[in-house]
């Protein structure tokens, strides 16, 4: 965990820097607009397994919870979103809800625990570096999470599964970091299923059958087909030898409804200025590697 971590609290650290050097600052007029009265509160809880501690202590230490904040700076919200680091009685997970009537997005340490175990040791076959599968898993997580928090505080309209949705959600808002970037988090976040990729017989049980989630296969493809959609040329990799040719076909028109639906529903709430500032900056860029597009104050 610490290692793993700490590569995020390199990232965390260069967000904060850049926000206290104005790269990343809240509009005055905010102060003056009715429509957004809240703001992203973060905390992190006391663990109550002391096997836990470990992760509370990392994640604190990563300022984990401040990144997402500034990630997710640019919705206006009409009221405050609580963002917990918390412990789950051992159940590895994220979920939204209404905690006292405040909208409240916990990330369970086990959650954290778990993420950290799964991720490859070196760079896989397909070129997911740790620190890729790291981000992308854990944005992913999150923004599916935010998702959920989105159709609540904007009372959006969701035909469907409302999990369907929140991945989709999560899908695009990762896309919108752009170019390598984007590639680089589709791909890490995609690795959260690569057991489920390579095998043609799956036999499922009746509880994943009925679940309000998809099953890990599905949410596989739907993620994959999304990138492909938004961009056929940059994610033409990951289609091939994964993604069918008749599903393949249609990934284009199925972003379009996605794009059409996020500009329609969610994209009113977002400051577009701000949001551009925030998927310019290198968070999830290595070190080493420099785009050519690259923002820096």
């Amino acid at each position: 965990m610490r290692n793993s971590l700490r590569g995020l609290l390199n990232i965390a650290m260069t967000a904060a820097a850049l926000s206290s050097a104005g790269a990343l600052t809240i509009p005055a007029a905010w102060a003056l607009d009715e429509k957004r009265q809240g703001s992203i509160q973060v905390s992190y809880e006391a663990p109550k397994d002391p096997a836990l501690q470990k992760a509370h202590e990392m994640a604190k230490e990563a300022n984990a919870l401040e990144m997402l904040r500034l990630v997710f700076l640019s919705f206006r919200l009409p009221e405050d979103l609580y963002i917990k680091a918390v412990s789950c009685n051992g159940v590895p997970n994220a979920y939204f809800f209404r905690e006292d009537d405040r909208p409240t997005i916990r990330i369970c340490y086990e959650y954290l625990q778990s993420l950290e175990k799964k991720l490859p040791k070196s760079p896989t076959p397909e070129g997911v570096t740790p620190r890729d599968a790291l981000m992308g898993q854990l944005l992913f997580a999150v923004a599916h999470e935010f998702g959920h928090a989105a159709f609540d505080i904007y009372n959006v309209p969701v035909l469907g599964r409302q999990e369907d949705a929140a991945d989709q959600f999560a899908a695009y808002f990762l896309l919108q970091f752009g170019g390598d970037r984007a590639h680089r988090l589709i791909r890490g976040a995609a690795h959260a299923y690569s057991e489920y990729k390579f095998t043609s017989r799956v036999t499922l049980s009746l509880a994943t059958l009925s679940s309000d989630h998809g099953t890990p296969r599905q949410r596989f493809y739907n993620l994959i087909c999304m990138a492909y959609g938004h961009d056929p040329k940059l994610f033409g990799a990951m289609v091939d030898g994964y993604l069918p040719e008749a599903r393949a076909k249609v990934c284009q028109y199925e972003y379009s409804n996605l794009k059409y639906a996020m500009k329609t529903l969610i994209t009113p709430h977002v400051d577009e200025e701000l949001a551009d500032k925030v998927v310019a900056i290198r968070w999830f860029t290595p070190p080493d590697h420099r785009e050519p597009d690259d923002w820096a104050p």
